[in-house]
């Protein structure tokens, strides 16, 4: 039986991973701008979530105050090859990891999350989003698409900004079930936008991996800043890091296809200085081609290598991603959209028959809708071999394969499937709870092709992030929704109008939506 004392707890203490105290982030970018250190910006707080009650069930419930409590009754999808899915299981988090999976725990002196109409499944986990641009998500219109609108607003984009975009991001990402993601910042235009985004980041209570990438534009011949990447290794990734082990440092380089040979090379050697991971975008179209072949013969690739699109790669590219062990991010509704010379359904299948390690991203909120279960489903859908192509003797994608893509393969990708990306016990407790008695949900049959082909995000209930709930009952508890979207609102109305033109709001004073 487990009591509400550690001491009970079978578990190795220096495997626990608490969360990290954290304060507001100033908003004012003067301000911003004189606040020196990163440590400095974040002051000793209890990790404890405001005590909040919520209905479930027609029965008021109430939200578990810490990172211990039980989760009872789920049918658990594990994601783990050793651990079988269970029809009724209960889960005990304990200090914000998975303790135990058992067909029934006690509960003596632990919060309860009722979850007898629920599927329990591992957070998903995103490889490749670029967090900057997300207030930017509906501003896409039929003479202006993705590349051309960041040109247009990414100069008027203030520290603050920056920061209202990441939190509006990290809010749609709890609401969607997201728990893990890599940033892909490639708008780092000053230090303070860069601070901006990972202030956001820590306050969150998420993890994954802050890839800092050069400032947008950047002509081909100049080097990213690698002194201010030192410089964030140094204040938010030492020791006294606020992201207490949940979020580590990466770097996303451009490569041959965007810069000249000395200016890639050099960057390469940053990388191998910090000692940091890669993630590169290798090409959606012919004309944005990044040969993984080349690469690899240049040392890049290796099993710490995010390489993301990738639909033009040639079978050369796809035996190097594979022998080197690296990972492929597809961001199906930006492969979609943007595959002008095609390719996208023979590049998936042809990779995931060679063993390429692939997971799922949204890219952009600009591109793609903020889902893992509208990227599951379209990906489902495609994965299937075509006649009179190369892919016709290949295998078609299962419903479990498309679930490992939004989950484990995502923890692989960032090389911390040892501490999330399943349910498994001794793992850090990132827990989505899906509905299962949603009108879209029943009759449910088998239950990954329900996940798979049924689920959206309206049916997820509850979403945990190292033992922290997110949300619960339907509604976010962990993150002040309304600042957020308020924030996000008057940061887009500001933008356009500092934009201009057509792009001005029609709205003089404030922002109606």
């Amino acid at each position: 039986m487990y009591k509400k004392n550690k001491s009970g707890v079978e578990l190795d203490a220096k495997n626990l991973i608490r969360s990290p105290s954290r304060r507001n982030f100033l908003r004012d970018g003067s301000k911003l701008a004189g606040l020196a250190g990163a440590t400095a910006l974040l002051a000793t707080t209890s990790n404890r979530a405001q005590p909040q009650t919520r209905t479930q069930n027609n029965e008021e419930v109430s939200v578990p105050l810490d990172n211990t409590y039980l989760i009872r009754g789920a049918y658990v999808v594990s994601m783990d090859d050793e651990i079988p899915n269970r029809p009724t299981a209960d889960i005990l988090v304990w200090d914000g990891r998975i303790a135990e999976i058992s067909e029934s725990i006690d509960a003596t002196g632990l919060e309860v999350i009722e979850a007898g109409n629920m599927i329990a499944i591992p957070g998903f986990i995103d490889t490749h989003w670029h967090l900057w641009n997300s207030t930017l998500k509906n501003m896409p219109r039929s003479d202006t698409s993705y590349f051309p609108l960041k040109q247009v607003f990414i100069a008027h984009f203030e520290p603050a900004d920056h920061y209202a975009a990441n939190r509006m991001a990290l809010l749609e990402a709890a609401h969607a079930g997201i728990t893990t993601l890599n940033n892909y910042a490639h708008a780092t235009q000053t230090p303070e936008h860069v601070d901006a985004e990972l202030r956001a980041m820590a306050e969150s209570g998420m993890g994954g991996r802050y890839s800092y990438g050069s400032k947008d534009p950047t002509p081909s011949t100049e080097v990213m800043p690698i002194l201010d990447v030192e410089r964030v290794k140094r204040e938010w990734f030492d020791a006294s890091s606020p992201f207490a082990g949940k979020v580590d440092l990466g770097m996303a380089i451009r490569g041959p296809a965007q810069t000249e040979r000395a200016v890639y090379l050099r960057e390469i050697q940053a990388v191998r200085e910090l000692g940091v991971p890669v993630v590169i975008h290798v090409g959606s179209a012919k004309r944005r081609y990044t040969s993984c072949a080349q690469l690899k013969t240049d040392g890049l690739l290796d099993s710490s290598t995010i390489v993301v699109h990738g639909i033009v790669q040639t079978s050369e590219d796809r035996a190097a991603i594979a022998e080197a062990g690296c990972s492929l991010s597809f961001a199906i509704k930006s492969e979609l959209r943007l595959q002008e010379d095609g390719g996208f359904r023979s590049q998936m299948l042809n990779m995931v028959n060679e063993g390429v390690n692939l997971s799922c991203s949204i890219d952009s909120s600009a591109l793609s809708s903020v889902s893992m279960f509208d990227a599951m489903s379209t990906t489902w859908a495609y994965g299937i071999p075509w006649n009179d192509t190369d892919t016709r003797e290949l295998s078609e994608l299962s419903f479990h394969q498309v679930l490992e893509m939004a989950t484990i393969n995502g923890a692989k990708a960032l090389g911390i499937d040892d501490v999330t990306g399943s349910l498994t016990p001794g793992k850090r407790a990132d827990i989505v709870l899906v509905r299962a008695n949603d009108i879209n949900m029943v009759p449910m049959g088998n239950v990954e092709t329900a996940l798979v082909h049924s689920a959206t995000v309206a049916n997820v209930d509850t979403v945990i992030a190292s033992g922290k709930v997110l949300k619960h009952a339907g509604e976010i508890v962990g993150m002040d929704e309304t600042a957020i979207v308020e924030d996000a609102k008057r940061s887009l109305f500001d933008l356009r109008k500092r934009a201009g033109g057509d792009w001005a709001p029609n709205d003089s004073d404030s922002p109606r939506f």
